[in-house]
């Protein structure tokens, strides 16, 4: 074999082994995992760009791979052994560097990833605590009522309860915090910020303890006063029952006299119980907001003055008796207005029952989802409208409570069609809700579909070229890609226009955000459907040539076996030794002429193969350096700079590897017929060179 290729291979060797060895001792310099996050960081950042390096070593293995071949085919057993103990010696050490940059990088990039989930669940942590701390550092809130003050004492109990509950979360996190001392030696990590941090969470987990205390006397100190009332309430009721019943009577006019007396003083003797209540009042409003504390001091006032008012009913009792008649003809057409009241709003709630079934067994398509989510939204803005006549109907029933007849009959009636309304309204906001978050996922599902095919795209526009059926498969790949752009192209176009419908189901905000998206994908859809096209034309121009190239290779091979047939036939007897040995010459020079000539057309076919390969890889990158160019994404020492430089790097080699296959394919076709030739002109002149990116 000539010298230049055994040079060329120990070049070629020595460049790898040199980089894997420099590659080596750059992982031996960052494997290590103590030290600050900012210093783990780093070396995990080195270890990345070394495992990210790893395909310029694959491409240097390969490159001495490939210049192995032809010293393995000499005919020199001895070179042949010694080229082969090489790259069993290559690709040994191509493994240990292989598995010395996966370990070690995964090795670090577990402890940093390790510490990156514990910062971000300390942070969390501190950001939980900070908020509870803010909130206790507050004041009580006083609140309106009981029911407000008995929901707060709730709302403390789960706030502690919250508290408590992370106790789990802090064990875990002094766990994982210990863990990576040991593996870091980090200080911010060591004993002592263990302990503060357990400290910050018992004192938080105390004053939270401490007031839910005071919370819980608050309430059941408004709890006893409002018991008071109520029945203090429930006896002037009784009272006043009484008095009327009293009056009803048909008993003498001596004898209701002396039955007032007597209930009178039973009145009277009940006073010390209203001073009770009052005293109970002024702790109360101690401890209830401002609004709350007037409707303390209005409710004393009001059992004083119902007590009052008792006892000046049982002074003019007498008088009364006509004016509790004209009392009930009052409250007989109140009863009566209230119950028309009632019919009509039950009525109307049945209607709007009516229309949630409707509109819930309708639905499938968008349109049907719209018609379905307007029904819903309709209903619940009916609902919310019939809230005022809600409140109406409770207020006529507060002012029948204010007659001495019975009127529980008319406050059932009044709760049940309360609760009625509330059952509707609970069920149409459900529905609404469920409604508009299906068909929010219906007006988005273009955009998600869109994100999944140009995943797809960026997939088949980046894959490398390996074989011939590798290209087909890529082809009808880009050919379902491009069904699918056409259907995506409609589903985005009907999107577009529906943007009044995105304001009303999303908010305004939320809309333009969707548009914005809407608008990039209809336009991103567009260039990536326009690079299908370019893809799939290069992919099928390539199919051609290398049908071609085949085609003319099978003819050659036919027309070589036409000769040895011939060659055949011609093998005549010849009449002496000088004859036969002449004839055994001239075969022998046929056929050494016929192999040389197979040998030199097919290294001329793989060189061209190898160049057309590269060049397509080359022009791939090229033009997403274009992309980064014009996008302004471009930076001075970036990643994709480095890679451009490196690509650069390849264009002097691949020249004189240009050089070599343009004489290759002179002589071959100097040996070719013309026939032949055709093929191999348009094989060669399809191939493009690619040209240099700019590195401004």
């Amino acid at each position: 074999m000539p010298q230049q290729e055994q040079q060329d291979f120990m070049e070629s060797l020595e460049e790898a082994l040199s980089w894997m060895q420099s590659t080596q001792e750059r992982l031996r310099a960052n494997d290590n995992t103590e030290g600050p996050r900012d210093a783990l960081e780093k070396r995990l950042r080195e270890t990345e760009r070394i495992h990210h390096s790893e395909h310029e070593g694959r491409v240097k293995i390969d490159m001495a791979m490939v210049a192995a071949e032809h010293l393995l085919q000499s005919q020199d057993e001895e070179l042949k052994n010694h080229t082969l103990g090489k790259l069993r010696e290559l690709k040994t050490q191509w493994e240990e560097t292989s598995t010395y940059i996966i370990h070690c990088h995964s090795r670090i990039e577990w402890v940093w990833l390790h510490w990156s989930e514990y910062l971000k669940a300390y942070e969390e942590f501190e950001l939980w605590l900070t908020r509870q701390q803010r909130a206790l550092a507050l004041g009580v809130e006083l609140q309106v009522g009981l029911k407000e003050k008995l929901w707060q004492v709730d709302q403390q109990m789960v706030v502690l309860s919250d508290i408590q509950s992370q106790a789990g979360l802090l064990e875990r996190l002094l766990d994982e915090a210990n863990a990576l001392y040991t593996r870091t030696q980090d200080p911010s990590v060591d004993q002592q910020a263990q302990e503060r941090m357990q400290a910050d969470y018992n004192d938080v987990r105390d004053q939270a303890e401490e007031r839910l205390s005071r919370l819980k006397k608050i309430a059941e100190e408004h709890q006893t006063y409002q018991g008071c009332v109520q029945r203090f309430q429930s006896w002037l009721l009784s009272k006043t029952r009484e008095l009327t019943e009293l009056m009803e009577k048909d008993d003498p006019a001596e004898n209701k006299l002396r039955a007032l007396k007597a209930l009178d003083d039973s009145v009277a003797s009940e006073e010390k119980t209203l001073l009770h209540i009052e005293s109970l009042a002024e702790g109360v409003r101690a401890n209830t907001s401002p609004v709350g504390a007037e409707q303390v001091v209005e409710e004393a006032e009001e059992l004083r003055l119902g007590w009052q008012r008792l006892r000046q009913g049982l002074c003019e009792a007498e008088e009364g008796l006509r004016a509790s008649l004209d009392s009930h003809c009052q409250y007989m057409s109140r009863c009566r207005r209230l119950g028309e009241d009632i019919t009509r709003l039950r009525s109307l709630l049945q209607g709007l029952e009516l229309e949630l079934e409707e509109g819930r067994q309708a639905g499938g398509t968008e349109e049907q989802m719209v018609g379905q989510w307007r029904t819903y939204t309709g209903v619940k803005s009916t609902l919310v409208g019939e809230e005022s006549q809600v409140e109406h109907l409770k207020a006529q029933l507060k002012e029948l409570f204010r007659f001495s007849e019975d009127s529980r009959h008319l406050s059932d009636d009044v709760l049940a069609v309360v609760k009625e309304h509330q059952s509707v309204k609970c069920r149409a906001t459900r529905l609404c809700s469920e409604s508009e978050s299906g068909l929010r996922t219906a007006l988005q599902d273009p955009l998600h579909f869109y994100s999944q095919w140009s995943l797809q795209v960026s997939q088949v526009l980046e894959a490398e070229v390996t074989d011939f059926s590798h290209i087909a498969m890529l082809v009808q790949k880009i050919e379902r890609l491009l069904v699918d752009s056409a259907d995506l192209q409609e589903r985005l176009g009907q999107l577009q226009v529906k943007g009044d419908l995105l304001d009303s189901v999303f908010g305004r905000d939320r809309a333009d955000s969707l548009q914005t998206e809407l608008v990039a994908a209809v336009r991103n859809r567009e260039l990536l459907h326009s690079q299908l096209l370019q893809r799939k034309s290069r992919l099928q121009g390539l199919i051609s040539r290398t049908k071609d190239f085949s085609d003319a290779h099978e003819l050659i091979s036919l027309r070589l076996a036409g000769l040895r047939d011939r060659l055949g036939t011609a093998d005549g007897l010849q009449p002496d030794i000088l004859a036969k040995k002449s004839q055994a010459d001239q075969f022998r020079m046929k056929v050494h002429s016929s192999e040389e000539n197979i040998e030199e057309h097919e290294s001329f076919h793989d060189s061209l193969l190898n160049l057309e390969k590269w060049m397509m890889i080359m022009r791939q990158k090229l033009e997403s350096f274009t992309v980064r160019l014009e996008s302004g994404a471009w930076r001075a020492g970036s990643r994709a700079e480095v890679q451009q430089q490196k690509a650069l790097g390849e264009f002097p080699e691949k020249e004189l590897q240009l050089q070599r296959t343009e004489a290759q394919g002179r002589s071959v076709l100097q040996k070719t017929s013309e026939e032949g030739k055709v093929h191999i002109l348009g094989t060669w002149r399809g191939s493009e060179r690619p040209g240099c990116p700019s590195t401004t």
